[in-house]
């Protein structure tokens, strides 16, 4: 299979430093079960066991800290069970949301966008242990916001990941009438510094 996951990308994968919450390893493994039922999270613990994931995915507690390499590794192999493309990763991003508990009430919790906004840094060390999110403009007249991730290097897969995220923790701060834009204007796998991206709403 021409994107199947190999042993050598899954050991440089974990080998890149940084801890992610349980949680979104958790809503990356609901998704899975959503789009192809328990035969597909059967596919991804006999495939994980395969590539040498030392990993029990019932042992996975939500609110613990584990490599985020592992998280990069199930996209990867969701893709690969699911044959997802760009958009499917897109949708798991923002499904990683949808399931968050933590999240949604966070973005309810601030009594504007723009407060969400300024406050995103603080939602990032809440999930990693490395890396930060920099809020760099929010023009509520203009309609868009501009962040910028550093200090993320896993996989070029993550980028749509991400930008499903985004778009969603937009959506649920912004109100589900908006109509929400995202593009990815720098990455780092583009020999960019960091990823940065702009979202944009009517």
């Amino acid at each position: 299979m021409k994107d199947k996951l190999s042993p050598k990308e899954v050991k440089r994968l974990m080998e890149i430093p940084g801890n992610v919450k349980g949680e979104m390893i958790l809503a990356n493994i609901d998704y899975i079960r959503i789009k192809g039922g328990e035969e597909a999270v059967e596919q991804l613990k006999k495939r994980m066991k395969e590539l040498g994931v030392e990993l029990h995915l019932e042992e996975i507690k939500p609110m613990e800290m584990y490599p985020e390499a592992i998280s990069v590794i199930i996209v990867l192999l969701a893709k690969e069970i699911l044959g997802l493309d760009k958009k499917g990763i897109f949708e798991m991003g923002k499904t990683a949301v949808k399931l968050s508990f933590f999240l949604k009430i966070l973005t309810k919790h601030f009594v504007s966008p723009k407060r969400c906004f300024e406050e995103s840094s603080s939602y990032w060390v809440k999930y990693f242990d490395f890396g930060e999110i920099e809020p760099v403009e929010f023009n509520e007249a203009e309609r868009y916001a501009v962040i910028r991730v550093k200090g993320y290097r896993f996989h070029p897969i993550m980028c749509q990941y991400y930008k499903g995220y985004f778009s969603e923790i937009a959506r649920l701060a912004l109100g589900a009438d908006k109509k929400i834009s995202i593009e990815e204007t720098k990455c780092v796998f583009r020999d960019d510094f960091y990823h940065e991206y702009v979202i944009t709403w009517e």
